[in-house]
């Protein structure tokens, strides 16, 4: 039996909540750090995080990068 903190069941963020929360939060200079990391050009990376196509690796990868920071609209006001 592992030795963990998280419940044994959990629901699964959807690839549409990701992106959502993905681009309330997208500085400048992300898609192409994306683009590094997966290796994808950065032009598919912005089209996958703009919802024209889906990619669950380059999702997860821009989740993983942005999911710590606040979100856009804190700047603003």
């Amino acid at each position: 039996m592992r030795n963990s903190n998280r419940p044994a069941s959990y629901a699964k963020i959807s690839q549409i909540a990701k992106v959502a929360s993905i681009n309330s939060r997208r500085r400048t200079g992300d898609v192409t750090k994306v683009s590094n990391r997966t290796g994808f050009s950065t032009s598919y990376v912005s089209d996958v995080l703009n919802g024209n196509y889906t990619n669950e690796r380059i999702v997860n990868s821009a989740y993983d990068m942005t999911r710590g920071r606040r979100q856009n609209h804190y700047f603003i006001a």
